[in-house]
């Protein structure tokens, strides 16, 4: 074996087993059983903050929270039916029917363990073969802060896959292993029971069997490692969004190509910004004077900071709109953005010196003077019309008439 050969599997190893070693808030190793290439990790670093994370995962308990540590099924589905993790539906389906033959309860009666182990192999077999629920049992969880993913980033994420085994080169078998004629097919790669031929299951189609297989993968042709994964993220994403990296999961062994890693994003909520789709808002802090008077205030945009206008008058809860401020709309072949909604909030003073307590005094005055003048006003013009709709003014306007018809009579 060449050093470099060496180096590789114990540089896997060593990461496999650092990132493996939980770590409490302030970085030290605290004490939980261990088991070496039973726990994924996941080491992202984004470089919109220049930061890295290191996070637990496991092929068994599914860690995979950017954010800690998170428990998802402690059986690993894909073990239990005995299938590589690229396996097609027929190949799950197949795994299934046989496995479940073989621990049914009804004929494992003596066998207390075979309930439980054909309950597995079903728990298994549902959350494979249902296309939504495997993608979701497949996927990762990345958490983002809100600018990230406002503004798009890349990520390096170190994910523990499988991975082609350093030894076989991925074939599972040594490069100098002698091939042999397979002896169920003889050679030729399918078997034929009238009326039906189908591929031999013996040497998978190809006619030939090697005994010899790789010691180090078992003649799986795949080993636990980890896998460097460069993430484009867009911007305007969402908590719940999925981005697929294809060829970053896991490898199905012997010179099948890796499948396909599926992220699953989380969001976290800013101090500033609220979102709602595309849309933001921001609230702003005004005075009573310039909400009265009106004026100019600096707000935060995911651009920068600001000035807006403040109307004469602004109400508290008054939303001013700056279309195309907010989120980029993914999806769309133009280049569309939400918009930005400063909401407006006034503060009013608790404490008053003496001349700003005589001038509110006197904008008190001024303000019940004129609502007695508009009162007033509105009397007058409300017994206008009183009289107007009055049986008095019927009348009179009726004598009128007919004292103008005389007249007109008498003139001519």
């Amino acid at each position: 074996m060449s050093k470099l050969r060496w180096l590789s599997l114990c540089r896997r190893h060593l990461l496999t087993s650092m990132a493996a070693e939980p770590r409490n808030k302030l970085g030290k190793l605290v004490s939980l059983p261990h088991n070496s290439f039973c726990s994924r990790a996941l080491h992202c670093s984004g470089s919109a903050h220049g930061g890295t994370v290191d996070l637990g995962s496991s092929f068994r308990k599914r860690y995979f929270y950017a954010s800690g540590f998170y428990c998802s099924p402690e059986r690993d589905y894909y073990e239990i039916l005995g299938v590589p993790r690229n396996a097609s539906r027929d190949e799950i389906k197949k795994a299934f029917h046989a496995l479940a033959k073989k621990y049914h309860p009804d004929t494992n009666e003596n066998n207390p363990s075979a309930k439980k182990k054909f309950q597995d192999i079903r728990d298994a077999y549902e959350a494979l073969q249902d296309s939504e629920k495997r993608e979701k049992y497949d996927e990762v969880e990345l958490s983002l802060s809100f600018l990230e993913a406002a503004k798009g980033c890349i990520r390096h994420l170190s994910v523990d896959a499988y991975v082609p085994c350093d030894f076989c080169y991925g074939q599972g078998y040594a490069v100098d292993a002698k091939k042999k004629v397979c002896p169920t097919c003889r050679g030729i790669g399918r078997v034929t029971i009238p009326p039906f031929t189908s591929t031999c299951n013996t040497c998978k189609g190809s006619g030939r069997v090697i005994k010899e297989y790789c010691v180090s993968c078992q003649g799986s042709g795949v080993v636990e490692g980890v896998r460097e994964v460069k993430v484009t993220i867009p911007a305007g994403i969402d908590s719940g969004d999925t981005i697929r990296v294809p060829g970053a999961g896991n490898t199905g062994g012997q010179g099948s190509e890796p499948g396909t890693l599926y992220i699953k994003l989380k969001v976290a909520k800013d101090p500033i910004f609220a979102r709602d789709g595309a849309d933001v808002y921001v609230d702003s802090n005004i005075s009573f004077t310039q909400a009265i008077l009106g004026g100019k205030v600096e707000v935060p945009t995911l651009s920068g900071k600001t000035q807006v206008k403040i109307p004469m008058g602004v109400q508290h809860g008054h939303l001013l709109i700056l279309r195309g401020k907010g989120l980029p709309k993914p999806g769309l072949l133009i280049n569309h953005h939400g918009d930005q909604y400063v909401r407006f909030s006034i503060k009013f003073p608790t404490k008053l010196n003496e001349r700003q307590h005589a001038l509110l005094e006197e904008f008190a005055k001024e303000e019940i003077n004129q609502g007695e003048n508009s009162l007033n006003e509105g009397n007058w013009l409300q017994k206008f019309f009183e009289h107007l709709a009055g049986p008095k003014f019927v009348l009179e306007l009726s004598m009128f008439i007919l004292i103008l018809f005389f007249l007109s009579k008498n003139v001519g």
